[in-house]
């Protein structure tokens, strides 16, 4: 019983202590500080950037992250992550041509900027200059056509012909008056390689020459048998070389006619120089 007063007079006389307006203090709870003041902030590893991202993985990254990409908390660690990412260098085997040719490319570009002087860039030619050019180019096309037209015309080139044969004539002309030694075979041959005529053709032009041109005597007929020596030609070459003059002295002039009853006087000396002529060539024959 005495024990059980002393416990009922210790806790009435706690109640009283506790109950006392001068001893009391607030009732804290079990927490005397908040849980947001206390809490401790979580420590998120930070991932090493992977330095083995190829070129077009992080171009892909950066074309697409503009709208859908989350921005990091720490702006700092975003701007070394993205330092790292263009530091990034693909080595690529490159075949050899290709590789010259950026070499190339590349040494061009150099010299060109190299090279003192204004840069002409792309612009709209005026039409005043753009007239003027385009009447240029078309006069100069058309004067091309008629040169062409000209000098393949049969016009021009029977007288391209024609100054061949005189130029040859003269030739022969001269190496008559040099003497008759002058006029051999390797003079011939120099002729030929001249004016591109051949031998027989050469024998031909300058009888006919001959006939049509020159006076007929003894010294003329001399120098034929010698030109005829320096060729030479068979029987049968020079005999086909006069045919070809009687064909083309009937074509041009007409054929012999022994009658000349019925003839104008210019009639008749044309059939006299057409008799003439074939008496000549009959001459040569013989």
């Amino acid at each position: 019983m005495a024990s059980i007063a002393s416990s009922s007079s210790s806790s009435s006389s706690f109640t009283f202590t506790a109950s006392s307006p001068f001893l009391s203090r607030p009732k804290l709870g079990t927490h005397p500080f908040s849980p947001a003041l206390l809490s401790i902030p979580r420590l998120t590893p930070r991932k090493t950037p992977n330095l083995s991202l190829s070129l077009t993985t992080a171009a892909a990254t950066s074309k697409s992250g503009g709208e859908n990409t989350v921005p990091s908390k720490n702006p700092k660690e975003t701007k070394k992550e993205v330092v790292e990412k263009e530091e990034v260098e693909v080595e690529e085997e490159v075949p050899w041509i290709q590789e010259k040719a950026l070499d190339l490319v590349e040494f061009t570009g150099s010299v060109t900027q190299a090279i003192p002087g204004p840069r002409v860039g792309t612009s709209s030619l005026p039409w005043i200059l753009a007239v003027p050019l385009a009447y240029a180019g078309i006069t100069f096309v058309i004067a091309f056509v008629k040169t062409v037209k000209k000098f393949t015309s049969p016009r021009h080139q029977r007288k391209k012909l024609v100054n061949k044969n005189a130029m040859l004539c003269k030739s022969i002309d001269e190496l008559f008056q040099q003497g008759s030694d002058a006029v051999d075979n390797s003079a011939l041959k120099g002729l030929v390689q001249k004016t591109g005529f051949s031998v027989e053709e050469i024998l031909r032009k300058y009888i006919r020459y001959s006939l049509n041109e020159k006076p007929w005597s003894a010294d003329l007929i001399s120098g034929l048998i010698q030109l005829r020596k320096a060729s030479m030609l068979d029987d049968s070459q020079i005999a086909e070389i006069l045919n070809d003059i009687s064909r083309r002295i009937v074509r041009e002039k007409g054929p012999v006619v022994m009658d000349m009853s019925g003839f104008t006087e210019k009639g008749f000396k044309r059939k006299l120089a057409v008799q003439g002529l074939f008496g000549k060539v009959l001459y040569l024959s013989e």
